[in-house]
């Protein structure tokens, strides 16, 4: 992706990111909206970059792009055979590519991908990403940015070896950096459970203690339904895109500090 497509790609996804924010904090919930439009900037943007070459093997990375895209979009209910054929030919739009075109720099760069969508749903699925919105997003970030970003000057902190970039790829160091804001975020929590008393290990670490009676009225989840007189342990519902987000503009424009070890 040219340095120009990077900066208008940037650009196009912050407006995004920063709607999607908003509405996360007011309601905890964001609209497929946000993530069609961000799969739909990434589809332009390849075929903007196979425009003056295209080839059988970078097609079939498209199709299988938007087929990512749809099933992460449309909640169908199909029969076990059905979704059988759907994920094979997924598996083969990027496969057969891999295997036939390797030398394709535009086939290789997009292993990124399928990848991320695989490990996105892993961590949704085993709890370690609770909300749907928030994968979907890491999900259509990974088909706009296969690669990171390169924006004249930007990232401040040089990219290593395309290996490296490829392993730690642009949408796991946005997750990476987002869990890091977060933590960070949930700072003032620990100091004033010490400051309270509520030291209890570890949810003093990732919540607070609250009324129980006032726990249906807030945005957090019971971490433990063990009571401390009419006191519950819960952890807040952190609106992870605002994160996600912050993650997006500092991995673009500082870069991603993991390079720096």
């Amino acid at each position: 992706m040219s340095e120009i497509l990077s900066m208008i790609s940037v650009a196009a996804v912050t407006a995004v990111l920063i709607s999607a924010s908003v509405q996360d904090i007011r309601t905890r919930e964001v609209s497929d909206i946000h993530w069609l439009i961000t799969g739909i900037i990434g589809m332009v943007m390849m075929i903007i970059c196979i425009s003056d070459n295209v080839t059988v093997g970078r097609l079939m990375i498209c199709i299988g792009s938007l087929m990512i895209l749809s099933d992460i979009l449309y909640d169908r209910e199909n029969s076990l055979f059905v979704n059988a054929i759907f994920y094979t030919i997924l598996a083969a739009m990027f496969l057969i590519p891999l295997i036939s075109f390797s030398g394709d720099t535009f086939v290789s760069n997009s292993v990124t991908i399928p990848v991320c969508y695989l490990i996105f749903l892993l961590f949704f699925y085993t709890g370690t990403i609770k909300g749907g919105a928030d994968v979907k997003c890491l999900i259509s970030l990974s088909i706009l940015f296969p690669v990171y970003p390169v924006m004249f000057c930007c990232p401040f902190i040089e990219l290593p070896s395309s290996v490296i970039t490829s392993v730690i790829s642009f949408p796991l160091a946005v997750l990476f950096h987002a869990a890091l804001f977060s933590v960070i975020a949930m700072i003032p929590v620990m100091i004033r459970n010490i400051i309270r008393g509520d030291t209890r290990f570890p949810n003093m670490l990732s919540g607070y203690m609250m009324n129980k009676k006032d726990v249906s009225k807030a945005h957090v989840w019971v971490m433990s339904s063990e009571e401390f007189n009419e006191r519950v342990w819960v952890t807040p519902k952190i609106p992870f895109i605002v994160p996600i987000t912050a993650a997006v503009l500092f991995v673009a424009f500082i870069g991603n500090i993991i390079f720096t070890i």
